[in-house]
Parts: structure tokens; C-alpha cells; sequence
């Protein structure tokens, strides 16, 4: 996995450590400077628990540096930038107190942490930031009116983007939401965005069951409604975030191996989860996305869901988005299990860019996409 330069700042220590002789102080990870976006549960004022995909917290700081208490597991890994610069991809297998130091002196600093693996790689527990003696944490300067939700499986989550072939087999290391398509997108619509996403996960059966229809509660449309992908008992609360649009990029896995489901049961399974998008946040644009990793019959299903909805529903409001199964090379386009690379994500925010900002008007920048 390639790595920009980490810089991060003495030792991993599994407790609260102290500098200079005096106790630092612990912000609790409900202090109201520290944003999150994507779900979470801050039930507990002393510790957020999060475990979807792409799940993000930022701030501002002062002082030479800043602490930061989580524990992730063995299998979680994070992306950690200081004034937009990567300096740490880390893990946190047990409760761990991490420093960070900026590469350049200022007044403050804005930190974003990402998680980049998704919830098979287990719970994150975050209790918090610990500034430098005299240091402050503030609210980030960072502002986005717009907001995207992300329905998705293996390729929303990013898995095997940092891969070095499509031969390589997929280890957590390899996984990175943040250079995902749909990451892509939201950075270039500046947009916040949710990532609601589990590899081998389909609308109405998941990959390789030996059934046409899978159990509704390990699909993506029983697990839509979940606060945390792994908890069923916590429902999410919609009123806390209202997504401006909503894409969804499901068919892969229920239709990449044998038996496929038949095409009522598709496309009932997708209708709820556009019903549920309905109720949730009203007449929003929704982009049903297919490929590029599978063709028909998902293609020609989903088509026929989006004319559904434009000539008999009435809700001019979903529109079909497919992106060819020839898009991506078997080379370099493609990482760990032969899923989509950095290059192939690209490849894919290219694709979608524009019908998205054409539907919502939205300006955009592609410094990324189109460097």
C-alpha cells in the first residue's frame, strides 16, 4: 500500500499520556467543536461508536499538536490529514492515544480523521481529542451546504483500491473509502455525504448465496434503516440529516453469481428502498447506478425501474445512470480481487459527475478526477 510520508508525533501509548509533567486534558467526543459526517451513535457523551464506511470527524486545533483517544480493532484502519495533507494512515487495536503535528507552524489547524474500512473490519469507539498544553479545539472552518447519500456494496466501500493488481487478494489495508468514486464525487461537489455500503451486499440477494433471495435483514435494503451496519437493535434517526440527492450503486452481487433473483424480486426489493428514501427525505433526485462490474440483466431491470417511475409512478425524480462493463481495463484500473483501483474509482466519479450536477445544478471542481 503506498503511503504518503506519515508524520506522526512520538508514541503510540495505550493510555492518556502526559507532557512535561502536566496532565492534558480530554475534549469528551460529543464537545460541541467536533463534527461528524455519517452515522453515528453519541448516545454515550464520553464515546461515539461508529462503523460504516467513510464515517468522518473533523475540528480545528491550536497549539504544536493534537492527541486523539479510539480504539478500532485489529482490522479498522483510519486516514488521518492535518490542513488537507495526509501525515497518518493508522490502526487502533486497543484503547490508544495517538499524537499528531502539523508539517507547517499557523495560528490553527484543520484535522479531518476517515475511517477507511467498512464495518466487517469491526466497531470504532472514538472518546475524543487531547490538545497540546495551552492548545484549543475549535470548529472547522470546513462548510458544505450540499449532502449526498451512498447506497452501495464493495465498490462504494472502496475495497481493494490501494491493491497493486487485480490478482492481489483484499486485505484491510488495501481498503480506502476515501479514494472511493463516490468520496470522489462528494469531494467534488463539496458536498457532505453518507456512505451506507458492505461488500458482497445486494438489493435482494448477496454475493454467493445459494438462494435466488437472501435474507431481507443481511441485505442493504434490511440494513438501510441501521444506525450502525453490524447493529440492528440502534434505528437511525433521518431527521438528524437530510440527504439533497441520493445515489445507488446495487445489482453487483445479486447478480454476479448463480441463482440470480428473479426480476420481481429485484425490483420490488429496489422499490422499498426508493420508498424509503421517499419518506426519509421527500422528492430529492435519486441515481440508480449499474456497473461497471456487472451488465444484464441488471441493466435492462433497473432501466425499466427508472421508466417505471417516470411513466407510471409519476416521480420524474429517479433517473438511471449506467456505466459500462468495458469502462475500466483488466489492468490498471483494477485492485485487490479485481475491483475497481484509485485509477478505476476515477474512472467511475468521471462517468457520474456530470449527470449529477446537471440534474442537482450544482458547480463542481475536478482537480482530482482531471488533474
Amino acid at each position: 500500500m503506498q503511503n504518503k510520508t506519515i508524520r506522526l508525533l512520538l508514541l503510540l501509548t495505550l493510555f492518556l499520556s502526559a507532557v512535561n509533567g502536566h496532565a492534558q486534558e480530554l475534549i469528551p467526543p460529543t464537545h460541541p467543536a467536533i463534527s461528524y459526517q455519517g452515522r453515528v451513535d453519541s448516545s454515550n457523551p464520553d464515546v461515539v461508536r461508529f462503523d460504516w464506511p467513510g464515517v468522518s470527524i473533523g475540528c480545528r486545533f491550536t497549539g504544536e499538536r493534537i492527541g486523539l483517544r479510539m480504539e478500532g480493532g485489529e482490522r479498522n484502519h483510519f486516514n488521518l490529514f492535518i490542513d488537507g495533507e495526509l501525515v497518518s494512515v493508522f490502526s487502533a487495536p486497543r484503547d490508544t492515544t495517538l499524537f499528531f503535528q502539523p508539517s507547517t507552524p499557523g495560528k490553527s489547524h484543520e484535522l479531518l480523521l476517515t475511517k477507511r474500512t467498512e464495518a466487517d473490519m469491526g466497531m470504532t469507539l472514538f472518546m475524543g481529542f487531547i490538545p497540546a498544553e495551552k492548545g484549543e479545539i475549535l470548529p472547522s472552518l470546513r462548510q458544505s451546504e450540499r449532502k449526498i447519500e451512498f447506497i452501495g456494496n464493495s465498490i462504494t466501500c472502496g475495497y481493494g483500491t490501494e491493491g497493486s493488481n487485480r490478482d492481489e487478494r483484499f486485505r484491510p489495508e488495501t481498503e480506502n473509502n476515501y479514494k472511493s468514486y463516490a468520496a470522489i464525487l462528494a469531494r467534488a461537489f463539496n458536498a457532505e455525504a453518507h456512505y451506507i455500503a458492505h461488500s458482497g451486499k445486494g438489493m435482494v440477494r448477496n454475493y454467493g448465496d445459494e438462494k435466488p433471495v437472501s435474507d431481507p435483514q443481511e441485505t442493504m435494503l434490511g440494513r438501510y434503516d441501521y444506525t450502525l451496519d453490524n447493529d440492528p437493535s440502534l434505528q437511525w434517526d433521518f431527521s438528524r440529516w437530510k440527504a439533497d440527492c441520493v445515489v445507488i450503486n446495487l445489482g453487483t452481487n445479486d447478480f454476479s453469481t448463480m441463482p440470480h433473483p428473479n426480476r420481481d424480486s429485484f425490483l420490488n426489493a429496489y422499490k422499498q428502498i426508493i420508498s424509503k428514501v421517499r419518506s426519509s427525505y421527500g422528492d430529492v433526485p435519486i441515481f440508480c447506478v449499474v456497473g461497471p462490474m456487472i451488465n444484464e440483466p441488471c441493466f435492462t431491470y433497473v432501466k425499466e425501474l427508472t421508466s417505471y417511475y417516470r411513466n407510471e409512478a409519476n416521480d420524474g425524480q429517479v433517473y438511471f445512470a449506467g456505466l459500462p462493463d468495458n469502462l475500466l481495463n483488466d489492468r490498471g484500473d483494477l485492485g485487490s480481487d479485481w475491483h475497481p483501483s484509485y485509477i478505476g474509482q476515477l474512472k467511475i466519479a468521471s462517468q457520474l459527475l456530470v449527470p449529477i450536477a446537471t440534474k442537482m445544478e450544482w458547480h463542481f471542481h475536478t482537480d482530482e478526477i482531471f488533474p
